[in-house]
């Protein structure tokens, strides 16, 4: 198990960036011990979920607009082959940016700690990888979708940009050591979202990985 602390960066006069790079996992390859899932979903969805509302009110209006960076997972996304979300409807309300809410996300994760919990998960059409840290990570990357569209009504010079990214598999504790990529690779996509230059580079509501936006 590794756990990292959320970390909250200035940099230079003009631009304030939130990075939530929270993580718990028990799980490696394709392991679904479940034992502690409603610890992953805390941690992982509802702690990321709490410090940006803790900290968007801190983040006082500048030139260059606040960023918020989400430390995601290519395991959350909900079109992916191997690892989705089975129920149609659901990944179809999901997906629906113009009808997402808080509530439907807190709903997916809290069915699945409850179907977890009595043994009626494996049925219930869920990531069959990692289950618990992919139902974190899904419920992270939708959160960022709902929080850049109620962020985008912003008057300019209030403006908050967050978007979220897979790091990859990286080569921590997290991972038994067993990952391809680096550290400093793994931050490399955080860190050039957080610093992309104004204006006309600047997005939001988006995911990346390897500088790349790829598809939620």
């Amino acid at each position: 198990m590794v756990i990292e602390d959320n970390q909250h960066l200035t940099y230079g006069p003009y631009k304030l960036v939130q990075i939530n790079n929270a993580g718990v996992n028990f799980n490696y390859g394709s392991d679904n011990q479940l034992e502690f899932a409603e610890q992953v979903i805390t941690t992982n969805y509802f702690g990321t979920k709490n410090i940006i509302k803790a900290m968007i009110p801190l983040m006082r209006p500048n030139a260059s607009g606040a960023r918020i960076v989400n430390v995601s997972s290519r395991l959350g996304r909900l079109n992916g082959k191997r690892n989705r979300i089975g129920d149609l409807t659901l990944r179809h309300q999901l997906e629906d940016v113009d009808s997402l809410s808080e509530e439907l996300i807190d709903k997916t994760v809290n069915t699945f700690l409850e179907q977890v919990k009595d043994g009626s998960w494996t049925s219930g059409k869920w990531p069959q990888t990692c289950a618990d840290y992919s139902m974190s990570k899904l419920a992270v990357n939708a959160y960022t979708r709902l929080m850049a569209k109620m962020l985008s009504d912003r008057p300019e010079g209030q403006k908050i940009y967050i978007n979220c990214y897979c790091p990859g598999w990286v080569k921590t504790a997290m991972t038994g050591w067993a990952g391809h990529t680096s550290p400093e690779d793994g931050a490399d996509t955080g860190v050039w979202l957080a610093l992309l230059p104004d204006p006309d580079q600047l997005v939001t509501g988006k995911f990346f990985s390897e500088r790349r936006e790829i598809s939620f």
